[in-house]
């Protein structure tokens, strides 16, 4: 007779217990980036958008954006910010608007400083934040986003140049959606005057951040550059 050889059933129930420690170890690595590429994809997205609508806003006014902030001409600071955020709110598809209430802002349509984080994990600073006090939209596909208006005429000097308008912080998957994190679904633009500029390690105020945006050991703040360049 021959004798037919095979696993013992505590040889399986090894086997099956080492794979299950292997997969819990990685999975959520796996899951992470996944959802990273999904996020980066919805910057593409979002900054094809505002791009767009940065272009119309020119087009109506003879073909200079700095133009249409005219009308910003109030001389209360966040009024101004109003005013530039209700110029792209009519080239955009909204379902939210939080004008002038910072708490209605916290938890409406942006989400708060103190509930966001660095890259590394750490809380974030004031970057860009200004407590929330600064108007932000909700966009029909999900994404949030709080804007800032640096001077009506452009002449926001950055890396040398007279160049900046403002800035847009956008939140790719919205204000109730995590992780909340610099570099993975919080991003940044700066509005010049002639485009729209992803941040980047070269135009940030913070300019010793650099940003690699894959481990994790930094900032995120200057991501947005690296994923819509490369």
């Amino acid at each position: 007779m021959k004798t037919k050889s095979g696993f013992t059933l505590a040889e399986v129930l090894i086997t099956l217990g080492i794979i299950g420690v292997v997969a819990a170890m990685t999975l959520p690595a796996v899951i992470n980036k996944i959802g990273d590429r999904a996020n980066i994809n919805k910057l593409k997205r979002e900054y094809s958008l505002y791009q767009q609508a940065f272009q119309q806003i020119a087009a109506e006014n003879d073909f200079e954006f700095k133009n249409g902030l005219s009308n910003c001409t109030n001389t209360a600071q966040k009024s101004q910010h109003v005013c530039l955020k209700d110029l792209f709110k009519a080239k955009l598809k909204t379902i939210a608007d939080c004008d002038s209430s910072k708490d209605e802002n916290l938890s409406k349509c942006f989400v708060s400083q103190y509930d966001a984080k660095q890259l590394n994990g750490k809380p974030a600073d004031y970057y860009y934040f200004n407590e929330n006090g600064q108007p932000a939209l909700v966009l029909e596909d999900g994404s949030s986003s709080t804007m800032f208006l640096d001077t009506l005429e452009c002449t926001a000097t950055h890396s040398g140049n007279k160049i900046r308008c403002g800035y847009i912080f956008v939140d790719v998957n919205g204000p109730k959606q995590q992780p909340n994190t610099w570099g993975r679904d919080l991003f940044l633009f700066f509005i010049y005057s002639d485009r729209i500029v992803p941040a980047s390690s070269e135009n940030t105020d913070a300019t010793d951040l650099k940003d690699d945006c894959e481990i994790g050991t930094n900032y995120g703040m200057t991501c947005a550059g690296k994923y819509l360049y490369k």
